[in-house]
C-alpha cells in the first residue's frame, strides 16, 4: 500500500469519526433541550396547582 493511499484512508476514518461525534453531540443536545422544556412545563403546572390550592383556602 502506498503511503499516500494510507494517509487518505486515515483522513477518511478521522472524518467519519468526527461525523459520528457530531451526530452524537446533536442527539444529546436535543435530548437535553427536550428534557429542559418538559421540566419547565411541569414546574409551571405545579406552581399553578399550588397557587390554586392556596387561593381556595
Amino acid at each position: 500500500m502506498r503511503p499516500a493511499q494510507a494517509a487518505i484512508e486515515y483522513l477518511f476514518m478521522i472524518a467519519l469519526a468526527l461525523t459520528m461525534v457530531l451526530i452524537a453531540v446533536r442527539l444529546v443536545h436535543r435530548t437535553a433541550q427536550t428534557a429542559t422544556e418538559s421540566m419547565n412545563r411541569t414546574n409551571k403546572k405545579i406552581i399553578e396547582i399550588l397557587k390554586n390550592m392556596t387561593n381556595q383556602s
